[in-house]
């Protein structure tokens, strides 16, 4: 009996402890599912704070126009169009209390010409306002958008590397539906701003433009009558093709390109507070590129330093830059309009292109041979002089090198270098006068035998007979 009661106290033990393991189990499955919980409303939230970072509004602008003022406001982020509402509110500020003012409400309307579709607009009838109180207005605006998924995402895995924590967000922001936003304008409203008064026009500082094909060109646009830059619609309506960049701005918007065709370029200003358009048009003519001073030399010499000068017509020097090439010197891009090289120490080539604004100008390069200097020439038939003296001209090769030595071979009495040196480009040109000696026995004629060697140990020999006067 004893052993039975101590049995059945052993199974009550263990039976509690089952019992409590049961317990405990449960206890730690509520805990879980409440982290679980805790977790999907803390990433709920993490999601909210980071996609409503995703839009902000921008500061409000007011254009006044005659009867009406044009409030703008702008959106940045990631949001549908279509989904958008919005309402922007006009509180006065300290206003008398005679004149009963209250706070207005107007709404927001999507800006038809828009083409990233981020402005809104809100027309705000003037006679809506005591304009002679001289009131200024405090403004915020309410809006409303859903989120665009597509954008969303890719802004969140710009910001995160771990592409489950996207997709949790993602998967989250079903929940987030859509973002309302609240803001308050650092700038006030004065309602009874002027309306504009000076005429809307355009000019431009070059109604004809002549532009070398393939360069950049640049027109400015003088602005009248626009005393905000957002009041300011700029487009090209005709040769929009020859238009690379239009920057609407004030006092001056920019117009720029690159020379490609000849054509007429017509630009329309539209002033939005009161749709008055205004248009100018200038001529673009692209003609070749013309060099300054065309290049002619073709051939250069191993030993010798180069000069390229690539100057272009009506090019600035500090937009022209020339690109060397070839085997026989080391490449790059030298600023400037001239490449100067150091001696050549082998044969090869060597290629030149002009460059502006580190473009290839079409047409615009050049080669040169790099050879080794030729050998010393001789100019086959000399001027002769009171009978028996001649001078020959001789011409050496390369910048560095000249005659190194005179040699009288036979025939000659005497010799002599008439002057300096004449320096052509790589070639100097001397001028050497020979006295023809006295034949033997009387003879009528003499052969004269000379060589001439240069710094480059290269030499030429002449030989010929001549008649010898007595």
């Amino acid at each position: 009996m004893a052993r039975k009661k101590k049995f059945q106290a052993r199974v009550e033990v263990y039976f509690i402890i089952y019992i409590a393991t049961i317990v405990s189990f449960f206890a730690i499955e509520g805990e879980v599912k409440h982290f679980k919980d805790s977790q999907k409303k803390i990433l709920l939230e993490v999601s909210k704070d980071k996609i409503q970072n995703l839009v902000t509004i921008r500061n409000a602008t007011d254009i006044h126009g005659k009867d009406t003022i044009n409030l703008k406001v702008q959106l940045d982020g990631a949001f549908y169009k279509d989904s958008f509402s919005g309402t922007v509110h006009i509180d006065p500020i300290d206003p008398p209390l005679e004149l009963g003012l209250k706070e207005l409400s107007y709404p927001l309307y999507p800006r038809d010409k828009d083409p990233e579709n981020k402005t809104f607009m809100a027309v705000i009838p003037k006679s809506d306002f005591d304009l002679k109180s001289e009131v200024l207005y405090r403004m915020s605006a309410d809006i409303s958008v859903k989120p665009d998924e597509k954008l969303v995402e890719e802004e969140l895995s710009k910001a995160y590397t771990d592409k489950a924590i996207v997709h949790k967000i993602m998967d989250a922001m079903t929940d987030v539906g859509e973002i309302s936003l609240n803001k308050e304008f650092q700038n006030t409203l004065d309602p009874a701003g002027g309306a504009i008064q000076a005429p809307f026009n355009l000019t431009v500082d070059r109604p004809k433009v002549s532009i070398v094909e393939g360069l950049p060109w640049e027109v400015r646009v003088i602005i009248g009558g626009i005393a905000d830059a957002d009041d300011l619609e700029l487009t090209a309506v005709q040769g929009a093709n020859l238009v690379g960049k239009l920057e609407a701005g004030l006092p001056v918007s920019v117009a720029t390109g690159r020379g490609r065709k000849d054509g007429k370029i017509t630009l329309r200003g539209t002033r939005l507070s009161d749709e008055v358009v205004a248009e100018v048009d200038f001529q673009l003519q692209v003609r070749p590129p013309l060099w300054q001073k065309q290049p002619t030399e073709t051939e250069a010499y191993v030993g010798d330093s180069f000069i390229f000068e690539g100057a272009l017509r009506d090019i600035p020097s500090s937009e022209t830059s020339i690109r060397v090439g070839g085997t026989a010197a080391r490449g790059g891009i030298m600023p400037g309009t001239i490449a100067q090289l150091p001696d050549f120490t082998e044969e090869g080539n060597v290629t030149f292109q002009v460059l502006v604004d580190g473009r290839e100008v079409r047409g615009m390069t050049h080669s040169v041979n790099i050879v080794k200097p030729p050998e010393p020439k001789i100019s086959v038939n000399p001027v002769g002089r009171d009978g028996n003296y001649l001078t020959f001209e001789i011409t050496t090769y390369g910048k560095n090198n000249s005659i190194r030595r005179f040699r009288k071979k036979g025939g000659i009495g005497a010799n002599r270098q008439l002057g300096e040196a004449q320096i052509l480009g790589s070639r100097k040109i001397y001028r050497w006068e020979i006295e023809l000696e006295v034949p033997f026995d009387n003879a009528e004629s003499q052969e004269i035998k000379f060589s001439v060697d240069d710094q480059n140990k290269s030499a030429s020999s002449y030989r010929k007979i001549f008649i010898y006067n007595y």
